[in-house]
C-alpha cells in the first residue's frame, strides 16, 4: 500500500496525533537551566539547549504524552491555532527523533 501523503510534509514521516512518545532515558540526560532546558545527547557528548515552548513538550515527553496533547499544550500556553500548534510539534518531534531521544510511549 502506498504512503499516505497526509503523513509526510516534505518528505519527513508525521507523528499520529494519539502516538504516545517518551523521552529515551538511558541516551540522554537534561537539567532545566533558568528558562531552558540543557541536554547531554550521551552517546555523541553533544549538549542541545531549548526554548521554553519546547521546555513544555519535553517535560510533557518526560511521562509520555501523544502529538496531541503536545499541541493542546501550546494552544493554552501561547494561544495559537491548532494548525501551528500540530505543525510546531511536528518540527519539534521531528528534530528529537533525528537525535534518537524519543521512543514510542507506554
Amino acid at each position: 500500500m502506498p504512503p499516505d501523503p497526509d503523513d509526510e510534509q516534505h518528505g519527513e514521516p508525521r507523528f499520529a496525533l494519539g502516538q504516545r512518545l517518551s523521552l529515551d532515558a538511558e541516551r540522554a540526560v537534561w537539567r532545566q537551566v533558568g528558562d531552558e532546558i540543557v541536554i547531554l545527547d550521551i552517546p555523541t557528548g553533544t549538549y542541545l539547549t531549548l526554548n521554553s515552548s519546547a521546555v513544555a513538550l519535553w517535560k510533557l515527553l518526560e511521562e509520555a504524552a501523544s502529538p496531541a496533547e503536545l499541541g493542546a499544550e501550546l494552544v493554552a500556553t501561547y494561544g495559537i491555532s491548532e494548525a501551528r500548534a500540530a505543525e510546531d510539534v511536528q518540527r519539534f518531534l521531528q528534530a528529537v527523533q533525528e537525535r534518537s531521544l524519543i521512543v514510542p510511549g507506554p
